[in-house]
Protein backbone atom coordinates (compact mmCIF):
# COMPACT_ATOMS: atom_id res chain seq x y z
CA UNK A 1 0.00 0.00 0.00
CA UNK A 2 1.57 3.57 -1.18
CA UNK A 3 2.06 6.15 1.98
CA UNK A 4 -1.35 7.98 0.78
CA UNK A 5 -3.04 4.80 0.92
CA UNK A 6 -1.88 4.42 4.67
CA UNK A 7 -3.04 7.63 5.41
CA UNK A 8 -6.11 7.55 4.19
CA UNK A 9 -6.70 4.01 5.32
CA UNK A 10 -6.24 5.85 9.24
CA UNK A 11 -8.71 8.94 7.78
CA UNK A 12 -11.67 6.19 6.36
CA UNK A 13 -11.07 4.27 9.91
CA UNK A 14 -10.79 7.19 12.52
CA UNK A 15 -14.26 6.07 14.44
CA UNK A 16 -12.30 2.75 14.71
CA UNK A 17 -9.31 4.23 16.05
CA UNK A 18 -11.58 5.96 18.32
CA UNK A 19 -13.50 3.05 19.87
CA UNK A 20 -10.40 1.26 20.37
CA UNK A 21 -8.81 3.97 22.53
CA UNK A 22 -12.70 4.81 24.38
CA UNK A 23 -13.78 1.00 24.72
CA UNK A 24 -10.89 -1.12 23.47
CA UNK A 25 -12.79 -4.57 24.59
CA UNK A 26 -16.12 -3.18 23.57
CA UNK A 27 -18.62 -4.14 20.58
CA UNK A 28 -15.52 -2.64 17.55
CA UNK A 29 -12.76 -5.01 18.65
CA UNK A 30 -11.25 -3.87 14.87
CA UNK A 31 -7.75 -3.11 16.74
CA UNK A 32 -7.67 -6.93 17.69
CA UNK A 33 -7.44 -8.24 14.40
CA UNK A 34 -4.07 -6.64 13.62
CA UNK A 35 -1.35 -8.50 13.35
CA UNK A 36 0.15 -7.13 15.95
CA UNK A 37 -2.42 -6.06 18.10
CA UNK A 38 -1.04 -3.81 21.21
CA UNK A 39 1.26 -2.30 18.97
CA UNK A 40 -1.48 -1.07 16.87
CA UNK A 41 -3.71 -0.43 20.33
CA UNK A 42 -0.86 1.92 21.15
CA UNK A 43 -1.07 3.77 17.91
CA UNK A 44 -4.34 4.72 18.09
CA UNK A 45 -3.64 6.40 21.48
CA UNK A 46 -1.24 8.03 19.99
CA UNK A 47 -3.18 9.49 16.97
CA UNK A 48 -6.25 10.26 19.51
CA UNK A 49 -4.02 12.15 21.70
CA UNK A 50 -2.26 14.39 19.19
CA UNK A 51 -5.38 15.00 17.22
CA UNK A 52 -7.06 16.44 20.40
CA UNK A 53 -4.17 17.86 21.58
CA UNK A 54 -5.05 20.70 19.44
CA UNK A 55 -1.74 21.03 17.78
CA UNK A 56 -0.83 17.99 16.79
CA UNK A 57 2.49 18.90 15.14
CA UNK A 58 3.84 19.93 18.65
CA UNK A 59 2.49 16.81 20.54
CA UNK A 60 5.10 15.15 22.16
CA UNK A 61 4.79 11.22 21.10
CA UNK A 62 6.33 8.51 22.87
CA UNK A 63 5.92 6.27 20.09
CA UNK A 64 8.99 5.39 18.14
CA UNK A 65 8.28 5.03 14.14
CA UNK A 66 10.17 2.55 12.60
CA UNK A 67 10.84 2.03 8.68
CA UNK A 68 11.59 -1.32 7.66
CA UNK A 69 14.26 -2.50 4.35
CA UNK A 70 12.25 -4.37 1.88
CA UNK A 71 13.78 -8.08 1.99
CA UNK A 72 16.78 -6.37 2.55
CA UNK A 73 19.30 -9.29 2.43
CA UNK A 74 18.21 -9.18 -1.58
CA UNK A 75 18.63 -5.73 -1.13
CA UNK A 76 22.31 -5.64 -0.38
CA UNK A 77 22.42 -8.32 -3.31
CA UNK A 78 21.38 -6.44 -5.78
CA UNK A 79 23.33 -3.64 -4.70
CA UNK A 80 26.52 -5.50 -4.74
CA UNK A 81 25.46 -6.45 -8.40
CA UNK A 82 24.39 -3.46 -9.54
CA UNK A 83 21.66 -5.96 -10.99
CA UNK A 84 18.30 -3.38 -11.87
CA UNK A 85 15.58 -6.16 -12.07
CA UNK A 86 16.61 -7.82 -9.01
CA UNK A 87 16.85 -3.81 -7.17
CA UNK A 88 13.56 -2.82 -8.69
CA UNK A 89 11.64 -5.84 -7.12
CA UNK A 90 13.20 -5.10 -3.70
CA UNK A 91 12.19 -0.92 -4.31
CA UNK A 92 15.74 0.00 -5.18
CA UNK A 93 14.09 2.42 -7.64
CA UNK A 94 11.69 4.94 -7.98
CA UNK A 95 8.10 3.98 -7.72
CA UNK A 96 4.72 4.84 -7.07
CA UNK A 97 3.97 2.21 -4.65
CA UNK A 98 5.77 -0.30 -2.93
CA UNK A 99 6.76 -3.33 -5.20
CA UNK A 100 6.39 -6.92 -3.39
CA UNK A 101 9.23 -9.31 -4.54
CA UNK A 102 6.61 -12.12 -3.25
CA UNK A 103 3.83 -11.37 -5.42
CA UNK A 104 4.91 -8.64 -7.96
CA UNK A 105 2.96 -5.61 -9.46
CA UNK A 106 -0.67 -6.84 -10.32
CA UNK A 107 -1.08 -3.72 -12.12
CA UNK A 108 2.09 -4.12 -14.68
CA UNK A 109 1.12 -7.62 -15.04
CA UNK A 110 -2.46 -6.56 -16.20
CA UNK A 111 -0.94 -3.94 -18.79
CA UNK A 112 1.19 -5.97 -20.16
CA UNK A 113 -0.96 -8.99 -21.13
CA UNK A 114 -3.57 -6.28 -22.77
CA UNK A 115 -0.98 -4.35 -24.91
CA UNK A 116 2.51 -7.06 -25.39
CA UNK A 117 2.75 -9.61 -28.12
CA UNK A 118 2.81 -13.10 -27.13
CA UNK A 119 6.82 -12.89 -27.33
CA UNK A 120 7.16 -9.79 -25.65
CA UNK A 121 5.02 -10.86 -22.89
CA UNK A 122 6.86 -13.56 -22.08
CA UNK A 123 10.18 -11.94 -21.90
CA UNK A 124 8.45 -8.99 -19.89
CA UNK A 125 6.59 -11.63 -17.31
CA UNK A 126 10.02 -13.10 -16.63
CA UNK A 127 10.99 -9.53 -15.04
CA UNK A 128 7.40 -8.18 -13.41
CA UNK A 129 6.12 -11.48 -12.72
CA UNK A 130 6.82 -11.71 -8.52
CA UNK A 131 7.80 -15.17 -7.38
CA UNK A 132 4.38 -16.34 -5.99
CA UNK A 133 2.62 -15.47 -9.88
CA UNK A 134 5.86 -17.48 -11.21
CA UNK A 135 5.29 -20.15 -8.92
CA UNK A 136 1.63 -20.12 -9.33
CA UNK A 137 2.13 -20.19 -13.33
CA UNK A 138 4.88 -23.38 -13.49
CA UNK A 139 2.58 -25.42 -10.85
CA UNK A 140 -0.68 -24.38 -13.15
CA UNK A 141 1.44 -25.79 -16.26
CA UNK A 142 2.83 -28.56 -14.50
CA UNK A 143 -0.99 -29.53 -13.52
CA UNK A 144 -2.08 -29.23 -16.65
CA UNK A 145 0.31 -32.06 -18.72
CA UNK A 146 -1.09 -34.82 -20.02
CA UNK A 147 -0.22 -38.27 -18.85
CA UNK A 148 0.33 -39.96 -21.76
CA UNK A 149 1.10 -43.71 -20.80
CA UNK A 150 -0.12 -45.82 -17.94
CA UNK A 151 0.97 -44.71 -14.91
CA UNK A 152 0.08 -48.11 -12.88
CA UNK A 153 2.71 -49.97 -15.23
CA UNK A 154 5.85 -51.56 -13.62
CA UNK A 155 7.74 -50.77 -16.47
CA UNK A 156 8.05 -46.57 -16.38
CA UNK A 157 11.29 -45.53 -17.78
CA UNK A 158 13.12 -42.68 -15.62
CA UNK A 159 11.78 -40.09 -16.88
CA UNK A 160 8.40 -41.48 -17.52
CA UNK A 161 8.72 -41.56 -13.36
CA UNK A 162 9.69 -37.66 -13.01
CA UNK A 163 7.03 -36.64 -15.49
CA UNK A 164 4.35 -38.52 -13.40
CA UNK A 165 6.33 -37.38 -9.70
CA UNK A 166 5.67 -33.82 -10.78
CA UNK A 167 2.74 -33.68 -12.19
CA UNK A 168 1.01 -35.43 -9.22
CA UNK A 169 3.09 -32.79 -6.81
CA UNK A 170 1.74 -30.49 -9.13
CA UNK A 171 -2.23 -31.09 -9.06
CA UNK A 172 -2.13 -31.83 -5.11
CA UNK A 173 -0.83 -27.97 -4.49
CA UNK A 174 -2.50 -26.57 -7.41
CA UNK A 175 -4.21 -23.97 -6.09
CA UNK A 176 -3.07 -23.77 -2.34
CA UNK A 177 -0.18 -21.57 -3.28
CA UNK A 178 -0.32 -17.74 -2.10
CA UNK A 179 2.50 -15.14 -0.63
CA UNK A 180 2.55 -16.79 2.99
CA UNK A 181 3.56 -20.16 1.70
CA UNK A 182 6.33 -18.77 -0.99
CA UNK A 183 7.66 -15.68 1.63
CA UNK A 184 9.90 -17.72 4.22
CA UNK A 185 12.05 -19.28 1.26
CA UNK A 186 12.29 -15.89 -0.53
CA UNK A 187 13.60 -14.22 2.56
CA UNK A 188 16.16 -16.71 4.11
CA UNK A 189 17.21 -17.97 -0.12
CA UNK A 190 19.88 -14.70 0.16
CA UNK A 191 20.88 -16.40 3.83
CA UNK A 192 21.65 -19.61 2.80
CA UNK A 193 18.65 -21.45 3.04
CA UNK A 194 19.28 -25.65 1.68
CA UNK A 195 16.50 -27.52 -0.67
CA UNK A 196 15.91 -29.49 3.03
CA UNK A 197 15.21 -26.23 4.88
CA UNK A 198 13.10 -24.54 1.99
CA UNK A 199 10.91 -27.97 2.02
CA UNK A 200 10.47 -27.93 5.40
CA UNK A 201 9.37 -24.25 5.42
CA UNK A 202 6.43 -24.59 2.40
CA UNK A 203 5.40 -27.92 3.97
CA UNK A 204 4.41 -26.24 6.85
CA UNK A 205 2.39 -24.28 5.09
CA UNK A 206 0.75 -26.77 2.70
CA UNK A 207 0.07 -28.79 5.44
CA UNK A 208 -2.10 -25.86 7.39
CA UNK A 209 -4.47 -25.52 4.08
CA UNK A 210 -4.66 -29.22 3.54
CA UNK A 211 -5.74 -29.23 6.91
CA UNK A 212 -8.13 -26.51 6.22
CA UNK A 213 -9.68 -28.67 2.62
CA UNK A 214 -10.10 -31.35 4.83
CA UNK A 215 -7.40 -33.77 4.11
CA UNK A 216 -5.69 -36.41 6.12
CA UNK A 217 -2.51 -35.17 6.08
CA UNK A 218 -1.62 -38.79 7.68
CA UNK A 219 -3.03 -40.15 4.99
CA UNK A 220 -1.05 -38.50 2.38
CA UNK A 221 2.06 -37.59 4.10
CA UNK A 222 4.36 -39.30 1.10
CA UNK A 223 2.59 -37.15 -1.27
CA UNK A 224 2.68 -34.05 0.54
CA UNK A 225 6.10 -34.87 1.27
CA UNK A 226 6.79 -35.34 -2.31
CA UNK A 227 4.73 -32.26 -3.36
CA UNK A 228 6.92 -30.30 -0.85
CA UNK A 229 10.26 -30.93 -2.33
CA UNK A 230 8.77 -30.05 -5.76
CA UNK A 231 7.58 -26.67 -4.51
CA UNK A 232 10.60 -26.05 -2.89
CA UNK A 233 12.96 -27.03 -5.97
CA UNK A 234 10.57 -24.57 -7.80
CA UNK A 235 10.62 -22.23 -6.00
CA UNK A 236 14.38 -22.02 -5.74
CA UNK A 237 15.11 -22.23 -9.27
CA UNK A 238 12.50 -19.10 -9.99
CA UNK A 239 14.15 -17.04 -7.41
CA UNK A 240 17.51 -17.79 -9.45
CA UNK A 241 16.09 -16.37 -12.38
CA UNK A 242 14.45 -13.42 -10.71
CA UNK A 243 17.60 -12.40 -9.27
CA UNK A 244 20.16 -13.40 -11.55
CA UNK A 245 22.66 -11.12 -9.93
CA UNK A 246 22.22 -11.84 -6.74
CA UNK A 247 22.64 -16.03 -7.79
CA UNK A 248 25.84 -14.74 -9.47
CA UNK A 249 27.25 -12.77 -6.57
CA UNK A 250 25.74 -15.68 -3.73
CA UNK A 251 27.76 -18.30 -6.09
CA UNK A 252 31.01 -16.39 -6.49
CA UNK A 253 31.16 -15.64 -2.57
CA UNK A 254 30.17 -19.62 -2.53
CA UNK A 255 33.38 -20.70 -4.69
CA UNK A 256 35.87 -18.21 -3.15
CA UNK A 257 34.88 -19.89 0.22
CA UNK A 258 35.28 -23.26 -1.45
CA UNK A 259 39.00 -22.80 -2.09
CA UNK A 260 39.95 -21.31 0.92
CA UNK A 261 38.36 -24.46 2.97
CA UNK A 262 39.97 -26.57 0.60
CA UNK A 263 43.16 -25.16 1.70
CA UNK A 264 42.24 -26.26 5.43
CA UNK A 265 41.85 -22.70 6.72
CA UNK A 266 38.84 -20.92 7.85
CA UNK A 267 37.35 -18.81 6.33
CA UNK A 268 37.92 -14.85 7.03
CA UNK A 269 37.48 -11.26 6.28
CA UNK A 270 37.34 -7.69 6.97
CA UNK A 271 33.79 -6.34 7.22
CA UNK A 272 33.40 -2.68 5.35
CA UNK A 273 33.27 -0.97 8.63
CA UNK A 274 36.58 -2.66 9.59
CA UNK A 275 35.32 -5.07 11.77
CA UNK A 276 38.21 -8.33 11.48
CA UNK A 277 35.56 -11.83 11.10
CA UNK A 278 36.83 -15.17 11.21
CA UNK A 279 33.99 -18.18 11.00
CA UNK A 280 34.49 -20.24 13.52
CA UNK A 281 32.98 -23.63 11.92
CA UNK A 282 34.69 -26.60 13.20
CA UNK A 283 33.93 -30.22 13.87
CA UNK A 284 32.96 -30.19 17.52
CA UNK A 285 33.87 -33.45 19.84
CA UNK A 286 31.52 -34.57 22.01
CA UNK A 287 32.18 -36.50 25.33
CA UNK A 288 31.03 -37.77 28.49
CA UNK A 289 31.53 -37.11 31.92
CA UNK A 290 30.17 -40.39 34.14
CA UNK A 291 29.51 -39.53 37.68
CA UNK A 292 28.00 -41.21 40.63
CA UNK A 293 25.01 -38.91 40.28
CA UNK A 294 24.84 -38.37 36.49
CA UNK A 295 26.38 -38.46 33.23
CA UNK A 296 27.35 -35.07 31.48
CA UNK A 297 27.83 -34.18 27.94
CA UNK A 298 30.53 -31.93 26.80
CA UNK A 299 31.51 -30.59 23.91
CA UNK A 300 34.83 -29.46 22.77
CA UNK A 301 34.85 -26.51 20.10
CA UNK A 302 38.58 -26.00 20.68
CA UNK A 303 40.29 -23.32 17.65
CA UNK A 304 42.91 -26.60 16.99
CA UNK A 305 40.09 -29.17 15.64
CA UNK A 306 39.28 -29.72 11.94
CA UNK A 307 37.40 -27.66 9.71
CA UNK A 308 33.71 -27.96 9.05
CA UNK A 309 34.49 -27.43 5.39
CA UNK A 310 30.74 -27.73 4.33
CA UNK A 311 29.57 -25.28 7.14
CA UNK A 312 32.20 -23.21 6.33
CA UNK A 313 31.21 -22.65 2.54
CA UNK A 314 27.49 -22.73 3.51
CA UNK A 315 27.73 -19.83 6.04
CA UNK A 316 30.06 -17.58 3.78
CA UNK A 317 27.44 -15.82 1.89
CA UNK A 318 24.96 -15.18 4.54
CA UNK A 319 27.57 -13.65 6.92
CA UNK A 320 29.00 -12.01 4.55
CA UNK A 321 25.60 -10.34 3.87
CA UNK A 322 25.35 -9.69 7.47
CA UNK A 323 28.25 -8.30 7.52
CA UNK A 324 27.00 -4.64 5.09
CA UNK A 325 23.69 -5.35 6.38
CA UNK A 326 25.40 -4.32 9.93
CA UNK A 327 27.39 -1.69 8.50
CA UNK A 328 24.23 0.02 6.80
CA UNK A 329 23.08 0.40 10.20
CA UNK A 330 26.37 1.09 12.17
CA UNK A 331 26.84 3.92 9.48
CA UNK A 332 23.60 5.05 10.10
CA UNK A 333 23.66 5.33 13.75
CA UNK A 334 26.93 7.02 14.01
CA UNK A 335 25.24 9.53 11.37
CA UNK A 336 22.48 9.88 13.35
CA UNK A 337 24.37 10.60 16.56
CA UNK A 338 26.29 13.20 14.94
CA UNK A 339 22.89 14.85 14.18
CA UNK A 340 22.24 14.93 17.65
CA UNK A 341 19.07 12.40 17.06
CA UNK A 342 17.81 9.30 18.30
CA UNK A 343 17.79 6.42 16.54
CA UNK A 344 17.54 2.67 17.55
CA UNK A 345 17.39 -0.37 15.26
CA UNK A 346 17.12 -4.18 15.54
CA UNK A 347 18.86 -5.62 12.06
CA UNK A 348 16.69 -3.66 8.95
CA UNK A 349 14.07 -2.34 11.40
CA UNK A 350 15.59 1.53 12.11
CA UNK A 351 13.92 3.68 14.72
CA UNK A 352 13.27 7.37 15.83
CA UNK A 353 11.21 9.91 17.35
CA UNK A 354 8.23 11.11 14.53
CA UNK A 355 9.39 14.21 14.00
CA UNK A 356 12.77 12.77 12.84
CA UNK A 357 11.44 9.98 10.21
CA UNK A 358 12.33 11.87 7.26
CA UNK A 359 15.34 13.19 8.48
CA UNK A 360 16.56 9.63 9.25
CA UNK A 361 15.25 8.47 5.78
CA UNK A 362 17.44 10.51 4.32
CA UNK A 363 20.38 9.65 6.50
CA UNK A 364 20.02 5.82 6.24
CA UNK A 365 19.67 6.51 2.04
CA UNK A 366 22.76 8.23 2.41
CA UNK A 367 24.63 5.58 4.27
CA UNK A 368 23.41 3.14 1.71
CA UNK A 369 24.63 4.45 -0.95
CA UNK A 370 28.21 5.77 0.63
CA UNK A 371 28.52 2.07 1.14
CA UNK A 372 28.12 0.46 -2.16
CA UNK A 373 30.06 3.25 -3.82
CA UNK A 374 32.87 1.38 -2.48
CA UNK A 375 34.47 -1.37 -4.86
CA UNK A 376 33.42 -3.95 -1.71
CA UNK A 377 33.51 -7.18 -3.63
CA UNK A 378 36.85 -5.77 -5.30
CA UNK A 379 38.26 -4.98 -1.54
CA UNK A 380 37.02 -8.40 -0.26
CA UNK A 381 38.90 -9.94 -2.94
CA UNK A 382 42.30 -8.18 -2.33
CA UNK A 383 42.03 -8.88 1.16
CA UNK A 384 41.90 -12.75 0.40
CA UNK A 385 44.87 -12.62 -2.19
CA UNK A 386 47.23 -11.10 -0.01
CA UNK A 387 46.13 -13.47 3.02
CA UNK A 388 45.78 -16.53 1.04
CA UNK A 389 48.24 -15.80 -1.91
CA UNK A 390 48.32 -19.55 -2.96
CA UNK A 391 45.01 -19.53 -4.45
CA UNK A 392 43.74 -18.53 -7.84
CA UNK A 393 40.44 -16.79 -6.73
CA UNK A 394 37.83 -16.29 -10.19
CA UNK A 395 37.06 -13.13 -11.41
CA UNK A 396 34.60 -11.05 -10.04
CA UNK A 397 31.14 -11.48 -11.90
CA UNK A 398 30.11 -8.88 -14.15
CA UNK A 399 27.75 -5.56 -12.75
CA UNK A 400 24.17 -4.55 -13.82
CA UNK A 401 23.45 -1.18 -14.73
CA UNK A 402 21.71 0.29 -11.82
CA UNK A 403 21.89 3.04 -10.71
CA UNK A 404 22.83 3.79 -6.97
CA UNK A 405 22.06 7.05 -7.01
CA UNK A 406 17.80 5.80 -7.53
CA UNK A 407 17.66 4.69 -4.01
CA UNK A 408 17.98 8.51 -3.13
CA UNK A 409 14.94 8.99 -4.77
CA UNK A 410 13.08 5.47 -3.93
CA UNK A 411 10.59 5.91 -1.37
CA UNK A 412 9.59 2.62 -0.43
CA UNK A 413 13.45 1.28 -0.14
CA UNK A 414 12.79 1.56 3.54
CA UNK A 415 9.06 1.82 4.95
Amino acid sequence: MSFDGRANFADENMDSVRAAVENPFGENDWWTKFDDPFQGLATCHEIVQAIDSGEPENYMCSLPVHMDGSCNGLQHYAALGRDRGGGKAVNLCVADKPQDVYIGEEGEMILLMNTLSNHALNAALNIYLGVMNKVIRRVALDADDMIKFDENSNDLTKGEKELLKKVKSARLVNGLIDRGVVKRTVMTSVYGVTYIGAKNQIGEKIEEKLEEKGCDIDEIEPEIHMACGYLAKLTMEVMGQQFKGARQTMNWLTQCARLIAAQGQPVSFISPIGVPVVQPYRQRRSYTVVTLLQNISLTNDSDVLPLHRQRQVSAFPPNYVHSLDSSHMLLTAIEMEKRGLQFSAVHDSYWTHPCDVEEMNSVLRESFIELYNRPLLEELKNTWELRYPSIAFPDIPAQGDLDLNDVRSAPYFFQ
